[in-house]
């Protein structure tokens, strides 16, 4: 049934064309239906997207809610080379072009309203609702946004308040697994110079994964959030507007089940799961809850006829609790709770120059900071974690090649009760093993409440100089030059406790017979910190685009783009990661067709990695750690267009290719740890397919039906690809696959799927009211959108499932 599904859209939608066609065909051409002109301000400026020399994906509110995309990870489907991983509200994943942006310093530059909110990444996930539109930008654009526009930048642009008169929607929304949204806004002119708009989004829904263990269902959510937004323009020159934001989430928990351990049987991704949290994790359930409170002002004030200035300036508070199992089944083993909370601070001037003449151009400078605090709390039952590093320990005491069993059985030969137990989940051995060896036989039960916990503090503050010129040579032909210098200083400290240990050990754990089983014993009680004053570095762009006519401008760029540097702890002290770059070149196009019946964008490009940072979870220090894993190289194509077969059929069709590979050798020709590798969530070929049809019903308004179908290519999971790397003597790396604890390989790929949606509506003459039934993933297509997790660096891989089949109705009333 799911391959008759394309051809089905595609036959409704000629059907229905060849119907209406008379229509189309009798009426005056100034009364044809045209695509609208995009209006964008990448540039800092109000400009159509044909004049905008660079490739741009924009998606306004109206079509958000055609394509049923109220959240980034449903929107990333229709943007080419965009793949968003949202499964966690702390932990969202966001990949551009192949390169994700998921922990440190983003690559894929967050914005709401023109203000960075990638740092810290725990807040990068918000609401979609009451959007004036979404601008993702490719390529590097560190001279357009800075603040880790390493490879692109996403803006989330928020309506603002309008002196053009009140009005108000309202839309409810219900579904599958308790599913509630409703959303609306208010926009109230209060006088000539003054408006108010509030706005506000209620979401709700229960998890779609059956949990079997202490903790409710997982995946669910409840959200709220709220808005207010204010214009005043007292004077035709001045124009300010202030957002304020609030937000309150409160999930039930990411799905992490696990690939080894069985739930009900058997290990099935797409079945129940069974997942615990205990009362050392702070919170009831498995989840996370999590307050963003956001104050944001632009001011614009036109100085005289050719100059503007504009004031950006941002304040941020964000909180975050969350408890999670990283195990996977009901074990106290690789239980975590964090507790998060920053804030954030930005003020950005900016000098706009724009004569009606050849030249164009702004000037400005930015201050960013941010501190944060996190603490990070590790529980475990001894018993259980003996088990899982028994590997480990019998390697480093026994001779090579013995195996688990091998020494359990000469451990209960030398009168250890249960030493045959040793690496068993089932019926795990009570006492330590090290202690019993070390000891002279003495017996040191295992303690089930271990309890640790990390304090981690950050900070950074980033200062930036930018400017940017636009000359026309002539009519047709345009170039650009975009400089920013940056500079940063940088902090950070580190320190453990133990909160509980083995009582019968003084202080040690009955596992390692250290004090910490997870975090670094070089920080137990003892502070570690580090800062840097980097040096300054520049980023760039240069673009020339040439107007081929009124209707197609193409365009070529290069630019560099730049990760900056990072403090990464190791023992009790912070090493600096140099500062990732990126080179990168691109050729493209942006065309209107047909009377403006057809438009597309497309480019090709083609960029080089130096020292591109790879992040991940240290087992041995219980923290993220991040490493300059070498060079890297990606190109591509997209393609995002659109086309009005008819007056009442639009059709959209995105598609990327993306080659995002490590290279063989660094930049001195060293062998690389992931030579050949691919990037993480990177499909290396994905489309997306939508109909937007309507059906006229006369004087009571129009019937619309929007099927939409998304495709991604097989892709990895982690940038390992599945394998760990042992340094082979002669500078280079000996791949052994990943494995569970009892040998089972782990498999860290996602083969090729396809998700079909379908949306059907009614939408009154008047346009003050409608209706809709949505059906999302029509076909229950089964998919991971993930394998590793923090279970992954132990050895117990756990796995996230795609979403179900759901199906949801909506009313919407506009007034």
């Amino acid at each position: 049934m799911k391959r008759y599904y394309l051809s089905a859209t595609a036959i409704a939608a000629i059907g229905i064309s060849s119907q209406i066609s008379a229509y189309a065909q009798t009426a005056p051409a100034d009364d044809s239906r045209r695509l609208e002109v995009v209006t964008v301000t990448t540039q800092k400026q109000e400009q159509s997207l044909i004049d905008v020399p660079i490739n741009v994906s924009v998606t306004s509110q109206d079509l958000i809610d055609k394509l049923a995309a109220d959240d980034l990870e449903d929107l990333g489907n229709f943007i080419p080379g965009l793949s968003v991983q949202a499964q966690s509200l702390n932990a969202p994943s966001y990949s551009l072009r192949g390169v994700v942006s998921d922990s440190g310093t983003p690559r894929v530059a967050m914005f709401q309203n023109g203000v960075a909110i990638g740092n810290p990444g725990f807040a990068s996930n918000l609401a979609i609702y009451d959007m004036e539109r979404v601008e993702v930008v490719k390529g590097p654009q560190a001279t357009l946004f800075g603040q880790g526009a390493l490879v692109g930048g996403i803006n989330f642009i928020q309506n603002h308040a309008s002196l053009n008169g009140n009005s108000g929607s309202v839309t409810l929304e219900g579904g599958d697994y308790s599913f509630l949204r409703g959303e609306g806004h208010y926009n109230y002119v209060v006088s000539d110079t003054l408006a108010v708009r509030v706005a506000a989004q209620i979401k709700n829904m229960d998890g779609y994964v059956p949990n079997t263990a202490n903790s409710p269902d997982l995946m669910g959510q409840d959200t709220t959030a709220l808005r207010t937004a204010i214009r005043w323009a007292p004077t035709p020159k001045l124009t300010a507007d202030l957002y304020v934001n609030y937000q309150e989430d409160d999930s039930t928990g990411t799905q992490f089940t696990s690939g080894f351990f069985p739930v009900n049987g058997k290990v099935d991704p797409y079945g129940a799961t069974a997942m615990n949290v205990n009362d050392d994790q702070v919170r009831g359930k498995l989840g996370n809850d999590r307050e963003l409170f956001y104050v944001t002002s632009n001011i614009e004030y036109d100085l005289n006829d050719a100059w503007s200035l504009t004031s950006l300036t941002d304040y941020r508070n964000l909180f975050s609790n969350e408890a999670w199992d990283s195990d996977g089944v009901a074990l106290n083993l690789l239980q975590f709770y964090q507790a998060r909370q920053a804030n954030t601070f930005s003020q950005e001037l900016r000098l706009n120059y724009d004569a009606g003449g050849k030249l164009t151009a702004f000037f400005g400078g930015n201050y960013f900071t941010i501190e944060g605090k996190d603490v990070l709390r590790f529980s475990t039952d001894e018993a259980y974690a003996q088990s899982l590093f028994a590997p480990r320990l019998v390697s480093a005491v026994a001779p090579a090649g013995t195996t688990v069993d091998q020494f359990g059985a000469y451990l209960a030969s030398q009168g250890l009760p249960g030493g045959q137990n040793l690496g068993s989940f089932d019926t795990p051995l009570q006492y330590s093993m090290l202690a019993f060896l070390t000891g002279g036989g003495a017996l040191a039960p295992l303690y089930d409440e271990h309890l640790e916990e990390q304090v981690a503090t950050y900070g950074r503050d980033t200062y930036d100089l930018f400017g940017d010129v636009t000359y026309a040579l002539t009519d047709r032909l345009e170039l650009t030059a975009g400089l920013r210098y940056t500079k940063e200083e940088l902090s950070a400290s580190t320190i453990a406790h133990v909160l509980k240990s083995n009582p019968y050990l003084g202080g040690r754990n009955g596992v390692t017979l250290a004090p910490t089983v997870v975090f670094s014993s070089a920080t137990v009680d003892n502070l570690a910190s580090g800062s840097a004053d980097t040096d300054g570095a520049f980023t760039w762009r240069l673009n020339a685009s040439y107007r081929v006519s009124d209707d197609i401008n193409t365009w070529i760029a290069y630019g560099r783009g730049r990760r900056p540097e990072v403090l990464s702890a190791s023992g009790a002290t912070y090493d600096v990661i140099d500062a990732e770059t990126l080179d990168n070149v691109e050729v493209g196009m942006f065309g209107r067709f047909f009377d403006e019946r057809l438009q597309m964008t497309s480019s090709i490009y083609y960029g080089e990695y130096n020292d591109f940072q790879t992040t991940k979870f240290d087992p041995l220090q219980g923290i993220f750690i991040t490493e300059n894993s070498g060079t890297a190289t990606q190109y591509g194509f997209e393609f995002d267009g659109q086309a009005l077969v008819s007056d009442n059929v639009r059709l959209l069709a995105t598609y990327a290719y993306t080659h995002s590979k490590y290279d063989d050798e660094d930049a001195d020709g060293n062998p690389l740890q992931f030579a050949g590798n691919s990037f993480r969530i990177s499909p290396e070929h994905s489309f997306s397919v939508a109909a937007d049809i309507t059906i006229p019903a006369g004087e009571y308004g129009q019937f619309s039906i929007v099927p939409t179908y998304i495709w991604k290519d097989d892709h990895f999971f982690e940038d390992d690809n599945g394998f760990d790397y042992v340094a082979d003597g002669n500078g280079g790396f000996t791949r052994v696959r990943e494995t569970y604890p009892d040998g089972t390989p782990v498999d860290e790929f996602q083969d090729a799927y396809g998700i079909a949606n379908l949306r059907v509506g009614f939408d009154s003459a008047s346009e003050r009211w409608g209706a809709y039934v949505l059906g999302e993933n029509i076909f229950d297509e089964e998919y991971l959108i993930d394998v590793g997790n923090t279970g992954g660096a132990f050895g117990l891989h756990t796995i996230i499932r795609g979403k179900p089949q759901m199906l949801k109705a909506g009313v919407y009333f506009k007034f």
